[in-house]
């Protein structure tokens, strides 16, 4: 028996069954010819784990090339044969990509989804925002298909909402900012990552996709038992393009390596949760979670709708100035002094050229007037960030005496191609 516990005779064995002379893999062929193996996975298979805290990459399954992609998915099927056999007596083999399926079916009638979730962000910043230090911030989220097709969303939490009603797509930065697109808006739209987690059926569709096409990417196909009840659990590992030293590396999950860790349950296949960890060069940090979903049930026609304060301000596209060309010239630099001495000045009509909104608040006003510019930075760019736009380093002293230091994001992708200030107040 201590031949079952050598990990090079295993491998041995699902290698010649996947990658002999480059043949299609013969699985049933395989389990007579292997009957050690298929034993050992069967006694590995029959043990009851409880749900550990972060999900062991047991069973991790690399899919890397010159195997071919017949090959890569015969890779998860081995990786899952025998435990789905035993765990789930209705089918007697399966792979990754039938199981993701399996759950694309199950949801293809869902007409209602609501989520509850925590992300570490910040309340009124970025839906897509996180920062590794930062604490969970609650996020509820609602999806409606009516009798006729028409579907509504909402994603909100505590600092910001995003809603579709049907007609037209909105979005409220509290306590008075909205930004007004009459047009309905997919989910997914104003950077609102966890949104698109609402498509459950493309959300798992994607994910098949990449599994069949994407021979570098890190899957992990596997049974846990959770308080009783099986589940099948999918890890994806994704890495981002965006450099490590990189200004905007891990301040977005987009652009930060992570793994997605999917719960489904074993019986519906129905999609129960969601874990997204960020990888350091220290440990996986928790950034993400959903926890608790339910599909099917009403949801009030209030939740799609909107009460708005007096003092609203909406977003406005940048104009084409009477003396455009001089914005149109300016350097990140000299955008960001320009900026921010008609700040000093309190020179509000100069500063809405570089904001974009209807007018500028009183708070903003109390904020960053009268202020005295200590220094401005060498501008740079982030491989996360848009091409026409720039960070400036800077450093302010407030008028109540407190100092600012932190990167100003400015962008020019605009029909009035000046810069515009996009974030770092």
């Amino acid at each position: 028996m201590e031949r079952f516990e050598d990990k090079n005779w295993l491998d041995e064995a699902l290698t010649e069954a996947i990658c002999s002379e480059g043949k299609k893999p013969d699985f049933e062929k395989w389990k007579q010819e292997h009957p050690e193996a298929v034993e050992m996975l069967a006694s590995r298979a029959d043990g009851k784990p409880s749900a550990p805290t972060r999900p062991l990459n047991i069973g991790r399954i690399i899919m890397k090339s010159p195997i071919t992609k017949l090959a890569a998915a015969a890779v998860i099927i081995i990786g899952v044969l025998v435990s789905i056999h035993l765990w789930d007596r209705s089918i007697p083999s399966a792979s990754a990509a039938q199981l993701l399926q399996d759950a694309i079916d199950a949801v293809s009638d869902v007409w209602s989804v609501y989520m509850k979730a925590r992300m570490r962000t910040l309340p009124r910043d970025n839906f897509s925002n996180i920062g590794l230090n930062y604490d969970f911030v609650d996020i509820e989220m609602w999806k409606h298909t009516n009798t006729n097709g028409q579907m509504q969303w909402r994603v909100e939490k505590s600092g910001r909402v995003l809603l579709m009603d049907g007609h037209k797509t909105i979005m409220l930065i509290r306590p008075n900012y909205g930004v007004l697109n009459k047009r309905p808006l997919p989910l997914g739209c104003y950077d609102s990552w966890s949104g698109r987690l609402l498509n459950v059926h493309d959300l798992l569709d994607n994910e098949l996709q990449n599994a069949k096409n994407n021979p570098d990417r890190e899957v992990c196909l596997r049974h846990e038992e959770v308080e009783g009840t099986d589940k099948i659990v999918l890890e994806v590992n994704v890495t981002t393009s965006v450099p490590e030293n990189d200004y905007l590396r891990n301040k977005f999950i987009q652009e930060s390596d992570h793994v997605k860790v999917y719960q489904f349950d074993a019986k519906t296949k129905l999609l129960e949760a969601l874990q997204v960890y960020v990888h350091t060069t220290d440990e996986d940090v928790l950034i993400f979670e959903v926890t608790d979903i339910e599909y099917n049930i009403e949801i009030d026609d209030s939740v799609f709708t909107l009460d708005f304060p007096e003092d609203m301000i909406w977003r406005r596209e940048p104009e084409i100035l009477p003396d455009n060309k001089r914005y149109e010239k300016m350097t990140p630099t000299e955008a960001a002094e320009t900026f921010f001495k008609a700040c000093a000045e309190e020179n509000w009509e100069e500063v809405l050229k570089f904001w974009t909104a209807s007018r500028i608040d009183e708070r903003l006003k109390a904020y960053l007037g009268g202020l005295e510019i200590i220094s401005i930075g060498e501008p740079f760019q982030s491989k996360g960030y848009s091409r026409k736009g720039w960070l400036v380093p800077y450093e302010i002293r407030l008028k109540s005496g407190g100092v600012k230091k932190h990167n100003l994001a400015i962008r020019k992708d605009n029909d009035a191609n000046r810069f515009v200030v996009d974030g770092g107040i």
